[in-house]
């Protein structure tokens, strides 16, 4: 497998013009987790919004292009699908994992849909998931634990970001660390490992539908 497949693969696993200044409110949200009482709300994405990321593994180099292009229900709930190349992928609104899907034919899925962010937010903040992980080779059970470790002032090829950095340990051979920022809604970068091979993506653009309304404050 290329690493660009396998990069592709690790998130069908889980998971505007050039970069957009930042609101100042998006901002303060971040630079305010050093609070205990601060936390962070699910972002609202849009369809339209859109990162573009350079990934690395070994000698290999390549971008790739997330955009938003729906909110579609099914079977009652309530997903964000995302073009990823000739790939979509599935969140629910609170941006767990559920599938990826190809040629309208469903790859792999999480069951229940894989949690990589917990709302509110905050510093310190643990969480886990068991669940089972489908594709065409059958069934796997993936016990998953997650952990806000700190926060971090991250620069990338799309500028400097403050960040919350969540780390994914597991009983397998892969690991994963991702910064999210909240003036871009998602992370800049993330860098991760499946069996022996390892990579690095990191935000490149961020292309955001505008909004009316301003992010909520903290709780």
């Amino acid at each position: 497998m290329s690493p660009r497949s396998l990069i592709l693969a690790a998130w069908l696993l889980v998971l505007a013009g050039c970069v957009a200044q930042p609101p100042s409110t998006s901002l303060g949200l971040a630079e305010r987790l050093d609070t205990p009482a601060s936390a962070l709300p699910a972002p609202d994405w849009r369809p339209g919004d859109r990162w573009v990321y350079e990934w690395a593994s070994g000698a290999e180099r390549g971008t790739r292009t997330i955009e938003v292009v729906e909110s579609r229900i099914v079977n009652g709930v309530d997903f964000y699908v995302l073009n990823d190349g000739d790939a979509q992928q599935y969140y629910t609104k609170e941006l767990h994992f559920a599938a990826g899907v190809r040629d309208s034919k469903v790859m792999v899925r999480m069951v229940p849909p894989q949690p990589w962010f917990t709302w509110p937010l905050a510093a310190a903040r643990q969480w886990s998931y068991r669940g089972v992980y489908e594709d065409t080779d059958g069934r796997h059970g993936r016990d998953d634990r997650f952990a806000v470790v700190a926060t971090e002032t991250v620069t990338v090829t799309a500028g400097e970001f403050r960040t919350i950095k969540i780390v994914r340990e597991t009983a397998r051979r892969e690991f994963d660390q991702y910064w999210y920022a909240p003036a871009v809604r998602w992370y800049v970068r993330w860098v991760g490992r499946r069996g022996d091979v390892e990579f690095d993506e990191q935000l490149k653009e961020y292309h955001a539908v505008p909004r009316l309304i301003s992010a909520p404050a903290p709780r």
